[in-house]
């Protein structure tokens, strides 16, 4: 054997190893890390039983507290989204582990798996697992038991479901209203009152011809008026907000209230069917409480 080959034969037997142990050191597979992913997996099972009333989610900076509380969810004490939660309770459900990505403590750093890092997932009194940093495909993300070293790759949509901040939980929906029989909206702004109402084919601010695009705006935004945000606790509404909108039915029912009054940057709405004082970007509140027509 020449000399050339020996060293390219002693290269090719150092990158096998090289291979060899990267694979052991990252990918596992021996008999403890298939313990482990069983482990999760009985882990998953557990978290997904339908009779849980209570989760809490915990990421390096809040804690998010889930309760079923008369067949409806609150987070934190607030009205939850219905979405948002049928989402995480779906994803906890449908988790699957995909593989062993780790079984080195070393990289729990490197895959946001550690203890301060990573969120944890638990019920209170049932198994808690860690979600760490989305993996490397669609979908994916790392998890281990807290006492275990070995960190599996799971699939499916748990981390992007679960790993969110308290207003993603919460329910931002200000108003909801079936547009279809709104008959009058009575806009007040700066003092002034409008009132549209509808005609056969059409309809009318205080008496005359109104502007097509300024009551599709309005009804666009009562039919479905979500906030941005919420205004910080200790936040109070003026005793006269500048703006105020009511819609009725034919009858002269209410149909949807709401007050709105500028606040730091947004601004604040409270709504007759909630007790929270919402925040809207301003184009929002312009669309939904327009300026008069000889003033627009």
């Amino acid at each position: 054997m020449s000399e050339k080959t020996l060293r390219i034969s002693l290269y090719s037997l150092l990158a096998i190893t090289a291979l060899y142990l990267a694979v052991t050191m990252l990918g596992g597979g021996g008999n403890g890390s298939r313990t482990a992913d069983t482990a999760l997996d009985e882990a998953f099972v557990e978290l997904s039983r339908v009779s849980h009333t209570h989760f809490e989610i915990a990421g390096p900076r809040e804690t998010i507290l889930l309760d079923k509380v008369d067949g409806g969810w609150t987070v934190n004490g607030f009205e939850a989204d219905s979405g948002a939660v049928a989402r995480f309770l779906r994803a906890v459900e449908e988790v699957e582990i995909a593989s062993v990505a780790a079984t080195n403590p070393n990289n729990h750093g490197r895959l946001g798996i550690t203890a301060d890092s990573a969120w944890s997932l638990g019920t209170g009194d049932g198994p808690l697992v860690l979600l760490g940093k989305t993996g490397n495909r669609f979908r994916t993300a790392y998890a281990r038991l807290p006492e275990a070293d070995v960190v599996s790759l799971v699939e499916g949509d748990l981390r992007s479901a679960a790993a969110r901040p308290l207003l993603d939980w919460r329910n931002k929906v200000i108003l909801q209203t079936d547009t279809a029989v709104v008959a009058s909206i009575r806009v007040t702004r700066d003092g002034g009152t409008v009132l549209y109402e509808r005609q056969d084919s059409s309809w009318t601010a205080d008496g005359a011809e109104a502007d097509a695009v300024t009551v599709r705006n309005i009804l666009q935004e009562l039919a479905n008026l979500r906030a941005s945000g919420f205004a910080p606790e200790g936040t109070e509404m003026p005793d006269e907000p500048e703006r105020s909108v009511l819609a009725a039915d034919a009858d002269g029912n209410a149909l949807a209230s709401v007050t709105l009054a500028d606040g730091d940057g947004n601004v604040l709405v409270l709504s007759a069917r909630s007790p929270y004082i919402f925040q809207v970007p301003t184009f929002r509140a312009d669309r939904v409480a327009p300026a008069p027509p000889d003033e627009g």
